[in-house]
């Protein structure tokens, strides 16, 4: 279990434009829970409360999605505010909005 608490989730996430999109979905539920609670370093790079390091590769591993599954929902979420994204190379700094 991954430490720092819990997470609330109201029961109006079910009117939420996405709510119907399995995949997406399910990785926003993923990001939010694996989202850092307190700042932190990663590689030597501050990671902010709300962000985490991760990588399409690992998300789809993951969660159990294809990658190609994983880039859309990324670019859904992107698309309508719930997420920034800063990619590198080596990495992806998500940020949950």
């Amino acid at each position: 279990m991954v430490p720092g608490g819990w997470i609330k989730i109201h029961r109006q996430i079910t009117l939420w434009e996405w709510y119907d999109c399995p995949a997406v979905f399910c990785l926003f539920m993923h990001l939010l829970l694996m989202a850092n609670w307190e700042q932190g370093k990663w590689h030597g790079k501050i990671v902010k409360v709300g962000q985490l390091v991760t990588s399409r590769d690992k998300l789809a591993q993951v969660t159990g999605l294809s990658i190609q599954n994983v880039r859309t929902a990324i670019n859904k979420l992107r698309t309508t505010g719930e997420i920034t994204t800063k990619a590198t190379n080596q990495f992806t700094l998500i940020t949950i909005c």
